[in-house]
């Protein structure tokens, strides 16, 4: 039952991060590429685009477009997730890299934005150690694994031995009972976890960090970070309505 909840939290993770990235992403990369040489696409990396603002100011913006891009997150928020010093995996969360597997190439076969850095398995393992399970044991690195670690448990995501999604649910986490309704977009990433506090789970992907909280009455609400700015909020309602359309309420 154990790793069947964590199971959700993670897929929760993932769905949160969908359903918050930018619908006209497709014309985003577009735009961002038609200076370049024509491109075509290919199954392996995910294109890049530079955020319109990048001054600081922006972060008082509510504008989707200056708070989210294309480009690979690099887990910058981790540093400021209350206790981080004491705790060895978010390091090491941050230093790893999650990518989508999906990119935009140049006739000449050269990766639009540069060639990203990914993840594979072993470097997770060399990282955390070998999972304690999989869902393929033979090919662990085409499936999911979960680790057992002093300060939490551990779920990655692999395709093609390439590291897709991590989340990590802290020891204690579930103790700090908070929402995420005192906090907004405008908030940066340190203020809204010094408001806040430890979360109960963290999730990486290649294009944002998440952070979610649980409630005294177990209600789960998140924000998601790139960079130095907070890009989504989603309240513990929108969670619950989530959930519903995605089916994962059933799995509660």
């Amino acid at each position: 039952m154990k790793n069947i909840r964590f199971f959700t939290i993670g897929l929760l993770s993932l769905v949160t991060l969908a359903a918050c990235s930018p619908a006209n992403s497709g014309q985003q990369a577009k735009t961002a590429s038609s200076s370049r040489k024509p491109i075509k696409q290919s199954s392996t990396k995910k294109s890049s685009s530079k955020p319109s603002s990048t001054s600081s100011d922006s972060t008082s913006s509510d504008d989707f477009s200056d708070r989210f891009s294309l480009d690979p997150d690099d887990g910058a928020s981790l540093q400021y997730v209350p206790g981080a010093a004491s705790i060895p995996e978010i390091e090491k969360l941050k230093n790893l890299h999650p990518t989508t597997g999906f990119v935009l190439r140049t006739e000449d076969g050269q990766e639009v934005g540069g060639p990203k850095e990914r993840s594979s398995y072993d470097d997770v393992v060399a990282a955390f150690g070998q999972p304690v399970s999989s869902t393929d044991s033979a090919n662990p690195g085409d499936g999911v694994n979960v680790w057992a670690t002093d300060n939490g448990d551990i779920m990655a995501f692999f395709r093609n031995n390439v590291l897709t999604d991590i989340t990590f649910r802290l020891r204690g986490g579930d103790a700090n009972h908070q929402s995420t309704s005192s906090i907004s977009k405008s908030d940066t990433p340190k203020t809204a976890l010094e408001r806040l506090g430890k979360p109960y789970t963290i999730m990486r992907s290649e294009n944002g960090t998440s952070y979610v909280y649980k409630d005294s009455n177990g209600d789960e609400s998140s924000f998601s970070t790139q960079g130095n700015k907070i890009f989504n909020v989603t309240s513990a309602a929108e969670t619950k309505q989530l959930k519903k359309i995605t089916g994962l309420d059933k799995n509660q």
